[in-house]
């Protein structure tokens, strides 16, 4: 009988942990390293410099197969509109557009701009035309977490490096996006170009994404 107790009492302690377990997974929030909402928006600012820029994001609309389209404007002397979305764990972009201008790409299908949600050691390539017409590659590769400090405040970010050949024209670019604010901070180099911007201000300010 005792034995018979002990049994019962050991299949009820691993069913309550088993349920808080679940319960836990439940609650958990999904992290997001490219967060859209309308109205959201972000300013950066040259690391060795004057020069700032801003994204705002203007509108989403919801489309046949489920998904919502974002459209994205950056003022960076030029206006530059872009379009994204959300699926299976990518941000997919689907266009971009330099207004008043002849810039413009699409991208069909919708090219993987970004790994959501970003894990080190994760790896994408990208091979298609450039806003310019050229063909260019991209070979992306995620590491992480580090703690990045830049003018908006501290965060913990992930890496990503990303080598580019565009037209012929090697450059690396590297990423560091934090986990409910987006990109944090970019630097870019390639030849004789050397710049970066970081992330000035931006329009929400969650007190969990900070550190």
């Amino acid at each position: 009988m005792i034995k018979i107790r002990l049994i019962l009492t050991m299949v009820c302690v691993f069913f309550l942990l088993a349920s808080s377990i679940t319960a836990q997974r439940k609650k958990a929030p999904t992290r997001d390293y490219f967060p859209m909402r309308v109205g959201d928006s972000w300013t950066y600012r040259q690391d060795e410099g004057d020069a700032e820029y801003t994204v705002k994001v203007l509108s989403a609309e919801k489309q046949a197969d489920g998904t919502t389209r974002y459209m994205l404007e950056k003022q960076a002397g030029a206006q530059i509109k872009s379009w994204y979305s959300k699926s299976n764990g990518w941000v997919l972009m689907h266009g971009e557009s330099y207004v008043g201008q002849e810039l413009k790409s699409t991208y069909e299908p919708p090219r993987q701009f970004l790994k959501n949600p970003l894990v080190a050691g994760g790896k994408w390539n990208w091979k298609g035309k450039a806003i310019t017409n050229m063909d260019a590659t991209e070979f992306n590769e995620i590491s992480g977490p580090e703690m990045v400090k830049v003018p908006a405040g501290t965060f913990r970010a992930m890496k990503i490096v990303s080598k580019i050949d565009d037209g012929g024209a090697a450059m690396t670019k590297t990423y560091w996006y934090a986990d409910g604010v987006g990109l944090v901070k970019t630097t870019s180099e390639g030849r004789q170009i050397k710049y970066g911007w970081e992330l000035k201000d931006y329009s929400f300010k969650k007190a969990s994404a900070k550190n």
